[in-house]
């Protein structure tokens, strides 16, 4: 007997809305506790997925690029990899998939994938697209970024984040100007339950095969972003940590995001992005990371 396609979430939002905090909310629901996480993060090393791992059995990551720059075939491999490896038990059996994809992601090459992909449509169905825009800076992004432009667009289900930050009255007429057929929830202090978004989700008529070329283009594509990552020492106190890390903060810095140690033996998340005011600094609770230290996205410098 034929098994039915497993359900995929996607995720995606621009870069510090909150995806990572409400994910790691949702991931503490019992309806996932046993789903597979698919987390595209630019740079070398993974952060994201020391976040999770402490509240998620089967977790894979693409690192290096967004995987609408470097093309959807990493992306392909590890949905096919999880498939077969669910298969044979060489993981935790799992029946739902969340990607989580990064800030600057165009979602669209993505849900196409799991449409036209012969491998991945036959045992895998994307059950809804959630896009988070922060009531914070929505309105003045989305006059500014093609890629939160085209989040917004692909999604079924907006989440409005931050709402305990700011009034998402204006935001939230905007994005229902662009785009009426979608649901939109609030979220404050990452608050926002998966039940809730279970309710709200229904996924949105498959484009035309004229529509998906005229809208989608080419799947690779470059943001001009360039990613470093920072190890770090331990830290005598949050003091040390916060001047040394502020003193990244130049111009061209997008985002930062990692996980450091103080000399107490605590361990820290933080994270920053060009909208933030100052660095985030969260006890982090979970497993030690492979590497301390902080990955720098920046702009790429023209030539």
């Amino acid at each position: 007997m034929k098994s039915k396609p497993i359900p995929v979430w996607l995720l995606t939002g621009f870069l510090g809305s909150g995806k990572t905090s409400l994910l790691l909310n949702w991931l503490r629901d019992p309806a996932l506790a046993h789903a597979a996480l698919v987390i595209n993060e630019i740079g070398e090393v993974g952060m994201d997925n020391t976040l999770v791992a402490s509240v998620v059995d089967s977790a894979s990551v693409l690192t290096g690029a967004c995987v609408c720059c470097a093309g959807l075939e990493g992306l392909e491999d590890t949905l096919s990899e999880l498939w077969w490896d669910r298969l044979y038990r060489r993981r935790p059996r799992f029946d739902a998939v969340v990607i989580e994809t990064t800030g600057v992601a165009d979602p669209r090459p993505i849900q196409d994938a799991l449409r036209r992909h012969p491998f991945l449509r036959e045992r895998y169905a994307l059950q809804s697209t959630l896009s988070t825009v922060s009531a914070t800076h929505g309105c003045a992004l989305l006059g500014s970024s093609q890629e939160a432009v085209a989040q917004v667009r692909a999604a079924d289900v907006l989440i409005v984040t931050k709402t305990d930050a700011a009034d998402p009255n204006e935001l939230i007429a905007q994005l229902m100007s662009m785009h009426s057929q979608a649901h939109v929830l609030r979220s404050a202090h990452a608050g926002l339950g998966w039940r809730d978004v279970c309710k709200a989700s229904h996924p949105l008529p498959a484009p035309s095969d004229d529509a998906l070329s005229s809208s989608v283009g080419p799947a690779v594509h470059s943001h001009a972003l360039h990613a470093d990552f920072v190890s770090t020492q331990a830290f005598e106190d949050l003091a040390a940590l916060q001047a040394q890390l502020t003193s990244l903060l130049s111009g061209d810095l997008v985002r930062l995001k990692g996980i450091v140690a103080l000399k107490n033996g605590q361990m820290c998340a933080v994270q920053w992005s060009w909208l933030d005011t100052a660095l985030t600094v969260t006890v982090h609770e979970g497993v030690p990371p492979d590497q301390w230290g902080v990955t720098c996205i920046r702009q790429a410098k023209s030539h």
